[in-house]
């Protein structure tokens, strides 16, 4: 889902989209620190910003990225420079305001923020997001205030980080220069200032930062679609998934961590009802690959085949079994995976296997960590057959993009994917420990 926040400056687009994207679990995607990165690379080239032609060309092998470290925290980077802290300056801000305005840039870098669109739940605040870079977004909302409310807004700001140029700040001045910013951002004729014809505006004159996230959020529609499922598939899906409902009292949280298109369902593994369970879980259909013994088990070997499984032989990573995933996802398809490489003899979590970094690499996907419990002590692996009655929960959690990892050295690439899939994986399983309260991690 994506949704563009747009406004003048001085609306509070910034800190409401952020807590949108926080109360959300989305990205914020900050369109600033794109073009702040951009123009920090013309300054490191030594190119004057003042040409045109000179500030495009540095676009042409422009890598952009965002990564989060362990902390949630956004780092930004150019290539493999981390540059969260340099384009923070002032004088960054200076040139990232005056290369804004080319053509050439605003098109390559609206490029790049559809890309990142492409790739997950995320909040986009700017001046365009909804008429130009996101015509089809879910969700479109224009911030917009009176110029007196604005003004005083920055005049209060301005005092809390500058407290020592208190005596020669002046309110008026303050407001004409943003009637000034108002009428040159709406007049200009690349990607102009307006409200999107089918956003929704809202005035946030008399409202706080709380009331405003509120009343985006409500405005949230209500469900997503997801292609449809083959009638067989919905079949044997809607049966399993009462099944589990009725003698397992299945519960699944955190669908809206996902999202249609290719992806890596990767779960935890400790059962045999692991695939079926995880597979009834999702809203829409989901290929995996399993072992030919499991076919051989009564009703569940009929149950898989129907869910899209494929039966393979040998060791689950070997160069057979990663091309039917790869092909999988390149069609566009979602491919259950347990990284973990074989059940759980005690239902705890194994450390996961290497592989996953070579598929998320090769077909440039998101993973999305899913956690189950109970079914390990429904069915566990010492067990010949399961338990007919048992709790059963299944949590998705937030995507892990594979565009954080871009630019990374092979090894590094992945320890970094298996570290933060385990850890995502730690955090889906505390979560559920910790009574299942609020929005999954």
């Amino acid at each position: 889902m994506i949704i563009t926040i747009d406004g003048p400056s001085g609306t509070g687009k910034s800190t409401v989209a952020q807590g949108v994207a926080k109360q959300l679990r989305f990205t914020f995607f900050d369109t600033g620190a794109m073009y702040r990165s951009v123009a920090w690379k013309v300054l490191q080239e030594k190119i004057n910003p003042s040409i045109e032609e000179d500030v495009c060309s540095a676009l042409v092998d422009f890598n952009y990225r965002i990564q989060i470290n362990p902390a949630h925290e956004r780092r930004y980077f150019v290539g493999m420079q981390d540059v969260t802290d340099f384009i923070r300056e002032p004088h960054i801000s200076s040139v990232a305001s005056q290369i804004a305005v080319y053509p050439g840039v605003r098109k390559a870098l609206v490029a790049i923020q559809r890309k990142f669109g492409l790739e997950g739940d995320a909040v986009f605040e700017g001046r365009d997001m909804g008429t130009v870079v996101f015509p089809g977004a879910d969700l479109k909302i224009f911030l917009f205030a009176n110029a007196e409310e604005r003004a005083l807004r920055r005049y209060r700001e301005l005092l809390r980080k500058f407290p020592d140029l208190a005596a020669t700040l002046q309110l008026s001045q303050i407001k004409k220069e943003i009637e000034e910013r108002d009428l040159a951002d709406s007049t200009r004729h690349i990607s102009p200032l307006k409200a999107a014809s089918n956003a929704i505006s809202i005035d946030t004159s008399t409202m706080d930062v709380e009331q405003v996230i509120a009343k985006i959020i409500s405005l949230l529609p209500e469900k997503k679609k997801y292609p449809r499922m083959k009638f067989s598939y919905w079949l044997v899906y809607s049966f399993a998934r009462l099944f589990f409902k009725i003698f397992f009292r299945l519960r699944v949280f955190g669908v809206n961590h996902f999202r249609s298109g290719a992806g890596i369902i990767a779960g935890n593994h400790c059962s045999n009802y692991d695939p079926p369970v995880l597979s009834i879980s999702c809203p829409e259909e989901v290929h995996f690959l399993a072992k030919k013994s499991l076919f051989r088990v009564p009703f569940l070997g009929k149950l898989i085949r129907i869910l899209n499984s494929h039966p393979i032989a040998g060791d689950s990573a070997d160069t057979k079994t990663l091309k039917q995933v790869l092909l999988f996802l390149q069609q566009n398809k979602k491919v259950l995976l347990f990284p973990e490489g074989s059940r759980s003899l005690d239902g705890n979590l194994q450390p996961l296997q290497r592989g996953l970094s070579f598929i998320v690499k090769k077909a440039q996907c998101p993973i999305f960590p899913c956690y189950i419990e109970g079914t390990f002590s429904a069915w566990p692996v010492n067990r010949r057959f399961p338990k007919l009655f048992g709790k059963i929960s299944c949590v998705f959690g937030s995507p892990i993009e594979w565009r954080n990892f871009e630019g990374l050295e092979k090894k590094e690439m992945d320890k970094q994917i298996t570290e933060r899939t385990a850890e995502s994986l730690k955090q889906l399983k505390k979560w559920l420990e910790d009574g299942s309260k609020g929005l999954p991690p």
